[in-house]
């Protein structure tokens, strides 16, 4: 990050990133760790409140509708006053957001314009299956551009679901 804005000092490009979550630009999430130490040395994932503005700003060599939807899904449970994380398997894989209420991981989602590619599809669908393993996540969801089903899920314990909703359907979804 340094180079890339040609500024020398980390703790300056800190300041800037501090700077612009105060005024409400941009939005910081954690990494989701049980060890406290690994949060905190993890890099955070950055969020803009305007997802426009963020796709006009940014270095692109082809249109990314999946991180714009991404941004979307992060400010609306922003919006519904969630705690949010982001987390990592120990294979590398991420999960976009993981809910947390109280002790419980309620939810993990995962933010994917299409499943149409089956090396997609089963990235996605892996990736939450590792986390329902690793956190005992309640709720395992895949937010996409129009695709719409359930799909049943082998566990260790027994079976549960993965449910894949389009992202216009989503938001229109009340929840508490």
């Amino acid at each position: 990050m340094q180079r890339i804005i040609g500024v020398r000092s980390q703790n300056t490009v800190k300041n800037y990133l501090e700077a612009l979550n105060d005024v409400c630009l941009f939005f910081s999430m954690d990494l989701f760790d049980y060890s406290l130490k690994r949060q905190i040395y993890n890099p955070s994932k950055i969020y803009c409140i305007d997802a426009a503005l963020s796709n006009s700003i940014t270095f692109k060599f082809s249109q990314n509708i999946g991180h714009i939807y991404e941004n979307i899904v992060f400010l609306e449970l922003l919006r519904r006053n969630k705690e949010l994380y982001y987390w990592k398997s120990k294979k590398g894989t991420e999960v976009d957001f993981i809910i947390k209420e109280g002790l419980r991981i309620t939810e993990a989602i995962q933010v994917c314009f299409s499943l149409e590619d089956e090396r997609t599809r089963q990235r996605e669908l892996q990736t939450l299956t590792e986390v329902k393993n690793e956190l005992k996540s309640e709720r395992l969801t895949v937010i996409t551009d129009d695709e719409e089903s359930t799909v049943p899920v082998e566990l260790p314990r027994g079976q549960d679901e993965i449910n894949i909703i389009p992202l216009w359907k989503w938001l229109l979804q009340f929840q508490e």
